[in-house]
């Protein structure tokens, strides 16, 4: 079966423009929420420090901190939205892959949605209770017991495992959706791989220990992840002749790969 098989012209047009957008949309809200967070919540350090002192940080600059969480829980909205019609754009290729990513894919977005809503409703709860004169000791302690509890569930289980392996399983499903379909190049497909792999490494990393070794990998691997969702993104905004293959990605997308990887490398490691 080719590619692009059968399919009504105007309406792959019309998803390919579609999934274009939401993968460019989800990368700007995305990156803006993530920058936001690391000028005014040292994130994401900040959630490796003990639930008193995040809780220092986000009393400090709570409605910023509030409003950027609640824009990253939009963009991952987003994110499902466009995994949903990325599918549609590639459905036309043999082989089950693309159906386990995609299924991946609204895992990752639907949960990080889950982690990241826990900043603007649950936690200022929490804090104002904390903060409330006259509050005894074993209360205030009680309370951060329940914080505590609510940042390693909705953040590390959920947010840092659950979704993680829905990422890996959309990145290394999509990367060899495009390796069978001949969409995109051979190298193209291996380096989604490779980014798959890398966030499904990262999630040994909440285990400690010797894993701490993994940690670098969080943020080498969104790096790639940005860069190459945009570099699709820019294909399926360029290819217009939908009777052929999307338009390959060549230098001007290595190089803004490359600029996206740093982007979000370099700073976590100053």
């Amino acid at each position: 079966m080719s590619d692009m098989n059968n399919s009504d012209p105007l309406t792959l047009a019309a998803d390919r423009r579609g999934a274009s957008l939401l993968l460019s949309g989800f990368i700007v809200l995305s990156l803006s929420a993530y920058l936001g967070l690391m000028m005014v919540f040292d994130f994401p350090d900040v959630l490796r420090r003990s639930v008193s002192e995040i809780l220092v940080a986000f009393q400090a600059e709570q409605t910023a901190v509030r409003g950027f969480y609640y824009l990253f829980a939009v963009a991952h909205l987003v994110f499902v939205a466009a995994v949903l019609v990325l599918h549609r754009c590639l459905r036309t290729i043999d082989g089950p892959w693309l159906t386990v990513a995609t299924a991946g894919g609204a895992l990752y977005g639907l949960a990080q949605t889950a982690g990241f809503l826990r900043w603007p409703i649950v936690v200022p709860l929490i804090a104002d209770y904390i903060a409330a004169p006259g509050l005894g000791e074993i209360q205030r302690e009680t309370a951060l017991l329940v914080l505590e509890a609510l940042h390693q569930y909705a953040g590390m289980a959920i947010g840092e495992n659950l979704s993680f392996w829905g990422l890996a399983v959309w990145l290394t499903g999509i990367g060899f959706t495009l390796m069978r379909g001949k969409l995109l190049s051979l190298l193209t497909a291996w380096c989604w791989i490779a980014a798959g792999v890398m966030v499904g490494l990262y999630t040994f990393e909440q285990l400690g220990g010797q894993f701490a070794v993994l940690s670098p990998l969080l943020l080498i691997s969104h790096g790639l992840m940005y860069g190459l969702i945009l570099a699709i993104a820019w294909s399926l905004h360029r290819t217009t002749d939908t009777s052929r293959a999307l338009a390959p990605i060549g230098i001007f997308a290595t190089v803004l790969i490359s600029l996206f990887c740093a982007a979000l490398v370099v700073p976590g490691l100053i």
